[in-house]
């Protein structure tokens, strides 16, 4: 049996007035009583704060702490079924880059994303009557509000994008918001400071989402 942690070595002989005592690592504490020669089984050792290192002695260790850990917890505090066996958990390892997001959308029957044509949106909005205004006229102008409103109501849900760049949204509505150039970028602009839209930086030129909630009011 080994120890490990720190020990303590006592070696006494009183007819040769010997009292050796050694404590430190159970390594350098060993090398000690070889240099003495007082290796094997003269005198004894015991562990200050180590562990023996037989597997008997560890497991029974283990099992005990487990028992005091067992009986410490009440009733109340007891989860019910058995303890929980994470080997009994099988591990599914993937290698980076591997997956595949689209086949796995398609085979769960999820929504599609499709690049928004703007030659048939444009159609699609020639071709339906002029909304309603919106009933809300914090932004100055309800009519130009409802128009955006039904643009992005159709990149979202039609094509899965959540926004659109100022220039796509200009070419599609903007005459009918009666809005253009630096005139629409500030009607944008103040509906993002409202709460109404998001403004999205990044890439050739900024782009906008719609708020969820302004999206369904009316």
């Amino acid at each position: 049996m080994q120890h490990r942690g720190t020990v303590r070595f006592r070696f006494r002989s009183p007819e040769h007035d010997v009292d050796v005592m050694v404590e430190g690592e159970a390594g350098w504490v060993n090398s000690v009583r070889e240099d003495l020669g007082l290796q094997g089984r003269v005198g004894f050792i015991q562990p200050v704060s180590g562990y023996f290192s037989d597997d008997d002695s560890e497991s029974r260790l283990a099992s005990d702490d487990s028992e005091l850990l067992i009986e410490s917890i009440s009733e109340e505090e007891r989860l019910p079924g058995p303890t929980p066996d994470p080997s009994s958990i099988p591990a599914v390892v993937r290698r980076i880059g591997d997956l595949d997001v689209k086949a796995r959308i398609s085979e769960l029957d999820g929504p599609s994303r499709s690049e928004p044509q703007v030659e048939y949106m444009r159609e699609f909005l020639e071709s339906i009557e002029d909304p309603e205004p919106l009933s809300n006229n914090l932004s100055g102008d309800p009519m130009a509000e409802s128009w955006l409103q039904l643009l992005l109501t159709l990149v979202v849900r039609e094509h899965g994008h959540t926004s659109l760049p100022i220039s796509s949204i200009e070419e599609l509505v903007g005459e009918k918001m009666n809005r253009q150039g630096i005139d629409l970028e500030l009607f944008l602009n103040r509906l993002w400071m409202m709460g109404r839209l998001e403004k999205i930086h990044g890439g050739a030129e900024i782009q906008y989402a719609p708020n969820p909630s302004w999206l369904i009011s009316q």
